[in-house]
């Protein structure tokens, strides 16, 4: 009797593994097929016209998910980049903003006149300071 109850469970077993196998090969073909529509623009750009086998998708999905990590990757880079920069400058402008102002005068800068040391050792001023030959009013002498 043991026997037989061995051989009924031996036969249900036989039984279960081709429907288990069944259901694994849906699972992953329905699987690949979804990834065949979440990537069809993908796939249409590296393959357009032709069929693909399941080692392609899954290749191709392979490489579309490498691309997209990479540029999530450098997306979270310059944010943190640009979070510093905020950091750092918001600091930096705290810093110049408590220090005093520094005024800035209200009537346009005169012309500075030339001072000459006199013997004395104050100062004169010079009315004029000596041009160069062949230049006029209008332009400004630079020694180059």
């Amino acid at each position: 009797m043991a026997s037989s109850e061995f051989q009924r469970r031996t036969d249900k077993v036989k039984l279960r593994k081709p429907a288990v196998e069944k259901k694994r090969r849906d699972r992953i073909n329905s699987s690949i097929e979804q990834l065949k529509m979440l990537l069809k623009d993908e796939l249409k750009a590296r393959q357009p016209s032709s069929k693909l086998e399941k080692a392609d998708v899954l290749e191709m999905a392979v490489a579309y998910l490498k691309s997209k990590t990479a540029e999530q990757s450098y997306a979270d880079g310059f944010a943190r980049c640009l979070e510093e920069t905020a950091r750092f400058l918001s600091a930096h402008n705290q810093l110049t903003t408590d220090k005093p102002a520094v005024k800035k005068p209200v009537d346009p800068p005169q012309k500075p006149q030339a001072r000459v040391k006199s013997v004395s050792g104050g100062k004169k001023s010079i009315s004029s300071v000596p041009k160069c030959p062949g230049t006029t009013s209008t332009q400004l002498w630079r020694p180059w």
